[in-house]
């Protein structure tokens, strides 16, 4: 069976109207009880089923009913239940038919079918294929309207593991290890928490975590619970963490806050000299989606795409180094005499052998700039939704053409003043607004 399958949702020790265990799904979370009744009928043979219990709860295995009472396979042997415990019974094959016909169409159709689909298998009993379907709409869309509330309120309540019992930085350590819905269920408990400050300490533990994931799962934790909140721990995360999954879930952090002042710290960034900086600012404007942010990033690709060096275009850097050896000889004697005396002088020389070759640097350089270029394209097309070309030129014809529509204005063509304005003045460029920079 499939790594996320119900497991039990009730404990089979006990009795019927007592209270029962919730039961779990291979992505560890509990399907919560709940009320209802059955009377004992026809014998049913061995066959995998699932069994909606008085109490709300869920089993899913091997089941049969004898006319009296239900028995279910337990690592143990089989394990009674009581009849009028089970309120609904269905042979696993037919659900699971009838999911994959209502899954062929959803899929076909709107992500609202699918995320329909998912409720009604939540309610049949297949809470591991609603969660694998709520999954994969969480990958297309990570901030899924629908995915959210129905985590939020599901038809059949669910629990994260460990979400409402463990200590809050134990919950997020836990979680980090799920899938995402799972983490998106843990995250709605741990609000539900009427411990806040020991939440908010286990937050920013859990975001200075050694473990990305763990960083990661923090990041999402602070966008739906304390939006607005530790912008500066998360700049910084957005731009110097080492983990991309951090970096994207600091830099959503940033745009749920809703407040542009946030770009000015990575438009200084765009300026550092370190190339890896530079790119994951230029990344997380990107994500963060302020439309304020288009024009430094085409200032930035400007500088980019500007010569290094006046008149005959850009060179690489070229250095000269020597590989050999010297060895002194004497290569003459210089007589001399005084007092009836000669002496022979030896004159010294030196042999150079080996040769002097040319070095140019150039492989780093160019990874580097074409990195950092193509990912503020990759941030300009996000932020626009416009795809001109993949050069660095064919961006920057895009914003001579464009730019008035983000706030830029168009300089006059004939030179007429403005109110308040200076004859021939015109808007900044791109050179310009690096040359502030």
């Amino acid at each position: 069976m499939n790594a996320m399958l119900i497991v039990l949702a009730l404990s089979l020790n006990a009795l019927p109207g007592e209270a029962s265990e919730a039961g779990t799904t291979g992505a560890g979370c509990a399907v919560v009880p709940g009320p209802a009744t059955q009377a004992a009928g026809e014998p049913l043979e061995e066959a995998a089923r699932i069994l909606h219990l008085r109490d709300g709860g869920i089993v899913r295995g091997r089941a049969r009913f004898d006319g009296s009472h239900w028995e279910l396979r337990a690592d143990q042997g089989w394990r009674s239940i009581p009849a009028e415990a089970v309120v609904k019974h269905s042979r696993e094959r037919d659900v699971l038919e009838r999911s994959r016909a209502l899954l062929a169409t959803a899929r076909r159709g709107e992500p609202a079918q699918r995320l329909m689909a998912a409720d009604w298998m939540l309610r049949e009993g297949l809470a591991d294929e609603a969660l694998r379907e709520l999954e994969a709409l969480l990958e297309l869309d990570p901030d899924h309207a629908g995915v959210l509330r129905m985590l939020q309120a599901p038809p059949v309540p669910l629990a994260a593991p460990g979400s409402s019992s463990q200590a809050p930085l134990d919950a997020l350590r836990s979680l980090a290890r799920r899938p995402r819905v799972v983490q998106e269920l843990g995250i709605v408990a741990l609000g539900r928490r009427g411990d806040r400050e020991a939440l908010d300490e286990a937050l920013n533990r859990a975001l200075h975590s050694p473990a990305s994931s763990v960083r990661a799962v923090a990041g999402l934790a602070l966008r739906r619970l304390r939006t607005g909140e530790r912008s500066r721990e998360l700049l910084a995360r957005a731009v110097l963490d080492s983990s991309e999954d951090v970096r994207t879930q600091a830099a959503l952090a940033l745009r749920d806050a809703r407040e542009e002042a946030l770009l000015l710290p990575l438009v200084r960034a765009l300026g550092s000299e370190h190339a890896s900086v530079r790119s994951n600012a230029a990344e997380a404007m990107g994500v963060m989606g302020y439309a304020a942010a288009v024009e430094p990033l085409i200032s930035r690709l400007s500088t980019l795409s500007a010569p290094q060096s006046g008149g005959g275009g850009w060179r690489a850097p070229a250095a000269n180094i020597f590989v050999g050896r010297q060895v002194a000889y004497v290569q003459d004697y210089d007589v001399e005499v005084a007092q009836f005396a000669s002496i022979a002088d030896p004159q010294i020389n030196v042999a150079l052998e080996g040769s002097v070759l040319d070095v140019r640097v150039i492989g780093v350089s160019e990874y580097t700039v074409a990195v950092e270029s193509r990912r503020i394209r990759t941030a300009l097309g996000k932020l626009t939704g416009a795809q001109p070309g993949s050069s660095n030129r064919s961006w920057l014809e895009w914003w001579e053409q464009n730019k008035a529509r983000w706030g830029v204005p168009t300089p006059p063509r004939n030179g007429p003043v403005s109110p308040g304005g200076a004859a021939g003045a015109s808007s900044s460029s791109p050179s310009d607004a690096a040359g502030r920079g």
